[in-house]
């Protein structure tokens, strides 16, 4: 029996393997995606400048630009900037000048020789800056009279991905983007309005596919609204996917995007995880101790065809941890 409408998702050509470089930035489900590859034994730059969930907010934080003190924010003794998350903050003004230069920088270098490009967008609603008379990412808790709230157009994302995409493969030509919704639902907006939303950038994405045979688009929101329609599949907030829902997703953007010999590792990789989360009976120590040591020698050979660095030094942590 089948209780749901499953989507249709084609597998990619084109693999990440333990050899790829990869970029991924966009909302918070970019971060949970994002951070289930940072446990492979691939390069990934996940969230350099925090969740940002506007299309154009995601662009202009992937494109290096000249920054500006006086549109710095301070809040609660700490200054931040509007273009980025509050994670990105400092104490000091020229000190967060420094870390988002440095940041800026990263991603150039990452963006520039990555195969990958995952993008997440959130929502198509952004905040217009009454004061700096342009569009931010991020209001930082400022008076609402301060900000105009704004509904992008189809259009105007379309275009603006169209001059970050083209500028982005002169540079490298060889890089795919893999451009998914977030089914993380901003109810703020309201739901009429976050389907309005969703809508807007569903097409967006559909027009820039269109365009770029360097772009997929991975159904992530599709997936969350068709095949896991029920709330039980949802956190306690009925708004974010729960883990039983974010390894769903997982396991279909690893079927359609991960390589055999990746996916081999990652299952592999799994159990060690387990292993080193494991809570072990105080009277068991000695025995827990031995049994990591005696994985961390297995992951330590030469002859390994792939880079065990990651889980090496997740096992090392672990066992100082309780030594």
């Amino acid at each position: 029996m089948q209780f749901s409408t499953p989507v249709y998702i084609p597998e990619s050509v084109h693999k990440i393997t333990d050899k790829s470089t990869l970029l991924s930035i966009g909302s918070c489900f970019a971060e949970n995606m994002g951070k289930r590859l940072e446990l492979l034994p691939l390069s990934i730059l996940n969230q350099p400048f925090g969740t940002l969930f506007h299309p154009q907010a995601i662009t202009n934080a992937l494109q290096t630009h000249k920054l500006s003190a006086i549109e710095l924010v301070k809040q609660q003794g700490v200054w931040l900037h509007p273009d980025y998350h509050s994670s990105l903050c400092a104490n000091d003004a020229s000190d967060l000048m420094e870390l988002i230069q440095e940041r800026q920088q990263k991603v150039k270098r990452q963006l520039e020789q990555c195969q990958f490009l995952m993008i997440t967008w959130g929502t198509a609603f952004y905040y217009w800056d009454k004061k700096l008379r342009r569009p931010i990412a991020n209001c930082h808790k400022q008076a609402a009279q301060s900000f105009e709230k704004r509904l992008s157009t189809i259009e105007e994302i379309v275009e603006v991905y169209q001059t970050f995409i083209k500028n982005t493969l002169q540079k490298n030509p060889d890089l795919r983007i893999i451009l998914s919704v977030s089914p993380v639902r901003h109810t703020k907006d309201g739901l009429p309005e976050n389907a309005i939303s969703k809508a807007t950038l569903r097409l967006a994405a559909q027009k820039i596919q269109e365009i770029f045979p360097q772009v997929d688009y991975f159904p992530a929101y599709e997936i969350m609204m068709d095949e896991l329609r029920d709330y039980r599949f949802h956190a306690s907030d009925l708004i974010h996917p729960n883990e039983t829902a974010e390894e769903y997703i997982w396991q279909k953007f690893k079927t359609c995007y991960l390589h055999d010999d990746l996916i081999a590792i990652e299952k592999k990789w799994k159990s060690v995880y387990q292993t080193l989360a494991h809570q072990f009976h105080p009277a068991k120590k000695a025995l827990y101790l031995q049994n990591l040591e005696q994985i961390l020698s297995e992951y330590s050979h030469d002859s390994l065809a792939y880079d065990t660095h990651k889980i090496q030094e997740a096992i090392r942590a672990r066992i100082l941890s309780i030594t």
